[in-house]
């Protein structure tokens, strides 16, 4: 009769040694790790409004401008002899209105008391109130020329760093040119866009409406975070990638964030209550999805899965699985569904429990053996060597 210890062939399949980790229901802070773009809060590319010529330039490459700040002087010596002859016009012409008028008051005065034709006075007043007329329209061109003239002084819309100068002292500027002399970009407060999954917009939107979320920006080679809000999230998701714009607003008083670089995000959203969670190294990945092995009285069965997130090594799940149940997360590679398994532990290879296979820090040092100086035997005790002695005779010892 075979033995307890008989051919594992005959008495089933071997197991498989795997290592296991409980299925854990915790509170789990919500936090959206995203890359994300830094953008000025507002940006204005200064261009002129005139053609002319540029005769100051009152800043420097990557100044510090305030609004209202002047920038650029132009030429405005042609606008000036302009606005001098337009004003010459309206002088002539309210002088022709004021004769205009006198003639207009004699034929009424005339066509009352019966001496001046219907003709004539209608020719007098339609002179008058022509001129009225030609009067309002100099008025007019004094007025646009004036507007004119103050685009000679180039201001700064808004306050911010000051790019690079493109167009530098004595050279002309063009009316609304493609290249601008300069471009402000406001950057206290300044912006960071991100791309969030659609996932996420649910949770966004309703932590929105309480309190603008978190938002922490790390910088590469930068240890200490910046702190900054979630202000703007977009109205529609984008169909071909599954993703919205979101915006978060940071005070960068000491500029540590500049337009163009890249950050690394994360958006604290809350926490999430009692969320199932496995460590990310169960879940395997397949072609009809994720999955991963649950083991239950000796045997491994494959569960799919569905990973929600992933936070600090730990993968929210949802599954047909409760706090406590056991699931594989090293020896999966060679685990099918089914199969029998034998639970080791990760530093016993050979599936003993920690008793039995102490770590290597946790067995007692072993004392060296201490080295004992051996004392010169006695000449009589002296063993004999194979040496070959030499014939002289030994001297008696008193």
């Amino acid at each position: 009769m075979a033995g307890h210890g008989a051919d594992k062939g005959k008495s089933g399949p071997a197991s498989v040694n795997v290592v296991t980790a409980n299925v854990e229901q915790k509170d789990l802070p919500l936090d959206l790790n995203v890359v994300g773009n830094v953008v000025a809060n507002q940006t204005v590319a200064i261009k002129s409004r005139i053609d002319s010529a540029i005769m100051e330039v009152r800043f420097k490459d990557g100044n510090e401008v305030k609004k209202g700040d002047v920038l650029f002087v132009l030429d405005r010596r042609t606008l000036e002899a302009q606005l001098q002859s337009l004003k010459s016009n309206l002088a002539r012409d309210r002088a022709l209105l004021e004769d205009a008028r006198m003639k207009y008051n004699r034929a009424k005065d005339l066509k009352q008391k019966g001496y001046e034709t219907v003709a004539n006075y209608d020719t007098a007043k339609a002179n008058y109130e022509g001129q009225q007329a030609s009067v309002a329209v100099d008025q007019a061109a004094i007025d646009s020329a004036n507007v004119q003239l103050g685009y000679t002084v180039i201001t700064a819309p808004i306050g911010g760093k000051a790019g690079t100068i493109n167009l530098t002292l004595g050279n002309n500027v063009k009316a609304n040119d493609t290249t601008a002399l300069v471009t402000i970009n406001e950057v206290k407060p300044v912006r960071a866009q991100l791309a969030v999954p659609q996932i996420y917009l649910t949770a966004l939107r309703k932590s929105m409406a309480t309190q603008m979320p978190e938002v922490v920006a790390m910088i590469d080679n930068d240890k200490n975070p910046v702190q900054g809000k979630l202000t703007y999230i977009d109205n529609q998701v984008d169909a071909a990638s599954g993703t919205f714009v979101a915006r978060a607003t940071f005070e960068n008083l000491d500029e540590r964030l500049w337009p163009g670089m890249f950050v690394n995000l994360t958006v604290r959203l809350g926490v999430e209550n009692g969320v199932l969670v496995v460590p990310e190294t169960a879940i395997q990945r397949g072609q009809s999805g994720d999955y991963f092995f649950a083991v239950a009285n000796g045997k491994a069965s494959k569960q799919p899965v569905t990973v929600q997130r992933v936070f600090e090594g730990m993968a929210v799940i949802a599954a047909n699985v409760k706090a406590g149940d056991a699931v594989v997360v090293d020896g999966a590679l060679t685990l099918k569904d089914g199969d029998a398994v034998s639970v080791r532990y990760p530093d016993s290879p050979k599936g003993d429990s920690p008793k039995e296979a102490p770590k290597a820090e946790d067995k007692p040092a072993e004392k060296p053996a201490e080295l004992i100086p051996l004392a010169p035997a006695p000449a009589e005790q002296q063993p004999t060597t194979d040496r070959p002695t030499s014939d002289k005779p030994v001297p008696a010892q008193h």
